[in-house]
């Protein structure tokens, strides 16, 4: 197990960070918080990115890793999580020598697929309305046996999956339903 600390981590970490700032000045400023929070998410992925894409980092080119695994199943490393559709479906031709279906989805801007069961986050725009934030999904070691779907679910216009997700099968994958996320009324 790996003691690097990962890109959700240090996002975290620096939301947390900043949540700590703008507690006393909420009731001042609300409408900066949100882009403050904003700018820092994007500062810190593109600096999780640089370190990814410049020549000497430890990371390798490849955004995804497949290794068999003992069990007759495969480990699916992801290494970046900017994984390009493209990329998808070459991920698909080699996992399925070994029995395993991918989908891939690209949705609008907004929706998910059903199968998702997305809780949204809260998130105030700039003209003080509540939306919601569509979270993302993606784990970094997936496990994968014969009979498993990996599911990778895209939003049109992004190059980051929303969501790389498995689950069992016994016939064919899971058609994806696009539904519209919304939040619950309060």
């Amino acid at each position: 197990m790996s003691t690097r600390t990962t890109f959700e981590d240090r996002l975290l970490d620096e939301l947390k960070k900043e949540i700590g700032r703008r507690e006393p000045k909420a009731s001042v400023r609300p409408l900066f918080a949100a882009r403050r929070i904003a700018v820092v998410a994007v500062a810190c992925a593109a600096a999780w990115i640089g370190t990814v894409a410049l020549p000497g980092s430890p990371a390798e080119s490849t955004a995804v890793a497949v290794e068999p695994r003992g069990d007759d199943g495969v480990m699916l490393t992801v290494k970046d999580p900017s994984i390009s559709v493209a990329a998808q479906h070459d991920l698909a031709e080699k996992v399925s020598s070994w029995g395993i279906d991918v989908t891939i989805d690209v949705l609008a801007p907004g929706y998910v697929c059903e199968r998702s069961k997305v809780t949204p986050i809260a998130v105030i725009d700039s003209h003080g309305r509540r939306m919601p934030l569509i979270p993302l999904k993606i784990g970094s070691n997936i496990p994968l046996h014969r009979g498993n779907v990996l599911a990778f679910e895209n939003t049109k216009g992004s190059k980051w999956p929303r969501a790389v997700e498995v689950y069992k099968t016994r016939a064919e994958a899971e058609p994806c339903v696009p539904v519209k996320v919304t939040l619950p009324d309060d």
